[in-house]
């Protein structure tokens, strides 16, 4: 991590000096200066120290570069710049940081800047110094590159350096035109040489006669070719030519609510046959008369695909459904029986272990349904940890969805706790917000787990939902969100969030993997629909 600035002078190569292929410039280097001790990891080492204080005054216990609190802060830190790069205000939590509880790092991005002022009167001196470069009367383009670029106050410090000297000043413009958001693996040019050549372009030889800068000339080009398509286009449709070409745009749109109603069919008596093909693999599906039933499948299938499934319509494929659902059924009553009687006995537990848990807190006085009482903020946490814990225990020694049905219990028994604090100060909400979000991510996993409530997905998604409500940018949120997403197929949507999931974590693994599978299944749609479309129009 470091800063390097340099100018540099390109002088054209005569045609006949020139190799095929190669450059038609040569370069000139007029200055250069780099500094190892200016760059991001410089920025990270200010954001460790900000909030490496902050947490030392308030948990009592100081965070050490190079240990492994050290660590984790350092990456929170990086993380939090990079957020600060788009956002005015931003946030990320640390996962046991202290006293395995999670910390929250929160920051506004002028507190940022307050925090970066020394780094960047450094940057602006190095570039104040290479515009005073001798030889150098003006800049033709201005470039960035590198990933600290992305930051506004960075773009702030060299603007501020370019408009206060000649040469940089030339460039023209630069108070009202930024920097590009991009400018980590593609530089972005600024400068004046290159609007002029375009407007010169687009407007002709003679459009700098009456232009005085370059900014003037790609205005009175872009009014040139307004004009002209103007006149391109001529007068409008009549009324008898619009009133067609509306009838014909009604009539399109009938027809692709008609395939869409049909494709959602198809969709749904195909998901019918994955799911009933599945039914063996599950627990207790030894039970289900296999021989019957894929037999049974494989007809639907055939009569899918063939010429009478692909003529039929809604009403057609809906009956047939209907239809292969009695006939599903009709094999599958013993595993039926036996998922309900253990769904029952499961219930039966789960209500014990409530009556039971309802007892012990009746004798320690914490009935959810009385406990109002105003406990300090310490004791409540603990409570609120306690639960916590004891349903992460549940969770990792989960067999069942018994067990995870219970840990999901003790994870929603903390939410409620933590529902109960009462006068937090602005530190003590960030750590409450950070514990609540932890647990909204575990239920979330909980009910992913538990596959056999006909709502876990919905579950899931609003366990997440409700966790990106405290951080918008958690890239935990949006993968399980995509999750359930993705198992409920609705594809578009989980695409949406793994797209921001991305974003955010670039080196995050799981991610590609996830989108590979949901973009397969969306070209899978989109070729179906393409082969009924194409038996439709053809």
């Amino acid at each position: 991590s470091c800063a390097f600035v340099a100018a540099v002078r390109l002088h054209p190569l005569a045609k006949e000096g020139a190799k095929e292929g190669a450059a038609a410039w040569r370069a000139e280097l007029l200055y250069e200066e780099s500094d190892a001790f200016l760059g991001c990891d410089q920025m990270d080492d200010a954001l460790f120290d900000h909030f490496g204080a902050k947490i030392g005054a308030s948990h009592g216990t100081p965070i050490k570069p190079a240990s492994r609190a050290g660590w984790r802060l350092l990456d929170g830190c990086e993380r939090l710049r990079k957020l600060l790069s788009t956002l005015p205000e931003a946030a990320v939590s640390v996962e046991n940081l202290v006293d395995g509880c999670d910390v929250p790092l929160k920051l506004a991005r002028d507190d940022f800047v307050a925090l970066l002022a020394p780094l960047l009167a450094k940057l602006g001196a190095m570039t104040r110094r290479a515009l005073s470069t001798a030889g150098l009367e003006r800049l033709a383009s201005v470039e960035l590159a590198g990933g600290g670029t992305r930051i506004p106050a960075v773009q702030e410090a060299v603007t501020q350096a370019l408009l206060e000297s000649a040469a940089g000043a030339a460039v023209g413009g630069l108070e009202d035109r930024r920097f590009g958001a991009k400018l980590d693996d593609a530089s972005l040019a600024v400068g004046a040489a290159l609007v002029a050549k375009r407007a010169v372009d687009a407007a002709g030889p003679a459009a700098g006669a009456g232009a005085t800068t370059a900014g003037e000339a790609g205005a009175a080009a872009a009014a040139g070719e307004a004009e002209a398509a103007d006149a391109a286009h001529g007068s409008a449709l009549g009324a008898e030519a619009l009133a067609v070409c509306v009838a014909a745009e009604a009539e399109m749109a009938g027809r692709d609510a008609a395939a869409a109603a049909r494709s959602a069919a198809v969709n749904e008596l195909e998901g019918y046959i994955l799911e009933a093909r599945g039914m063996r693999s599950r627990k207790h599906g030894s039970l289900i008369d296999g021989a019957s039933l894929e037999p049974m499948l494989d007809e639907a299938e055939d009569w899918l695909y063939s010429d009478a499934g692909e003529a039929a319509g809604c009403g057609e494929l809906g009956a047939f459904l209907a239809a292969l659902r009695v006939r599903v059924d009709g094999t599958m009553v013993a595993f039926r029986e036996k998922v309900e009687a253990e769904r029952v006995a499961s219930e039966a537990a789960l209500q014990a272990s409530a009556d039971a848990a309802a007892a012990e807190r009746a004798a320690n006085g914490e009935d959810e349904d009385h406990d109002q009482r105003r406990l300090k903020y310490p004791d409540r946490l603990r409570m609120v940890q306690k639960n916590k814990d004891e349903g992460t225990e549940l969770f990792k020694g989960a067999v069942d969805v018994t067990q995870y049905r219970q840990a999901a219990a003790r994870y929603n028994k903390a939410l409620t706790h933590a529902a109960k604090f009462v006068d937090l100060s602005p530190d003590a909400r960030e750590e409450v917000d950070a514990l609540k979000l932890s647990l909204h991510l575990n239920i979330a996993m909980c009910w992913l787990k538990i596959t056999d409530a006909t709502n876990h997905l919905d579950q899931a998604i609003r366990s997440c939902t409700d966790a990106l409500a405290l951080d918008g940018e958690n890239v935990k949120a949006l993968y399980r969100r995509a999750t359930a997403l993705e198992q409920k197929k609705d594809y578009e949507a989980a695409k949406a969030d793994l797209a921001a999931a991305a974003q955010i974590a670039p080196d995050d693994k799981a991610v590609p993997k996830l989108q590979q599978r949901v973009e397969a299944q969306i070209k899978r749609q989109l070729d179906k629909e393409k082969k009924m479309y194409g038996k439709m129009f053809g």
